[in-house]
């Protein structure tokens, strides 16, 4: 359970500078869901160089939005076989950079890097799929999506665009435990 005490509600509302308030809910069948404002990205005009030498396939469209460098595939297989330079993305930042195509079983596959705010490749990353999901959602005419972000420990996430919200819900693994006071 995200929440341990009996009688606590079982939703939490965070705040986030990037994006303002995310709320967060424990579904029935014990998912997380996270409820982001809608982050679709836009075509990009101009490619930055660190982009075109930062990614070892070249992707067949660019996007952008206030949080990363869309990168569109063909299809699954190119995504999970990008090989970034991370010396290049990293000077793409504050944006990070996402890889994306059509899935196999999924609607969707995508990978995350983020090398300008502190890491390589994130194994799944909620965030990124208010942007994935409204993008794919236009693509495949659809608000339900299946997501897999095929990061080496990659994850399932479920999709929702409706009303200018994105619902992100997936499992979760507690990794820690705490006690936080408001």
């Amino acid at each position: 359970m995200l929440f341990h005490q009996p009688d606590a509600p079982q939703s939490v509302t965070f705040w986030a500078k990037a994006v303002g308030e995310i709320p967060v809910q424990q579904l029935p069948d014990g998912k997380i869901e996270l409820n982001f404002p809608d982050r679709a990205p836009r075509p990009l005009v101009e490619v930055p160089a660190q982009l075109l030498e930062g990614l070892s396939i070249t992707p067949v469209e660019y996007w952008v939005n206030t949080q990363a460098y869309f990168a569109v595939y063909a299809n699954q297989q190119q995504v999970e076989a990008v090989v970034p330079r991370l010396d290049k993305l990293v000077e793409l930042g504050p944006l990070d950079v996402v890889v994306t195509a059509p899935g196999v079983r999924h609607d969707f596959a995508s990978r995350y890097f983020w090398p300008a705010n502190g890491g390589a490749e994130d194994p799944v990353t909620g965030s990124i799929h208010a942007g994935l999901a409204p993008y794919w959602a236009q693509r495949l005419n659809k608000t339900r999506l299946s997501a897999l972000q095929a990061s080496q420990r990659g994850g399932v996430l479920d999709c929702r665009v409706v009303d200018g919200r994105v619902c992100v819900a997936g499992n979760a693994v507690q990794y820690l435990e705490g006690i936080i006071s408001l």
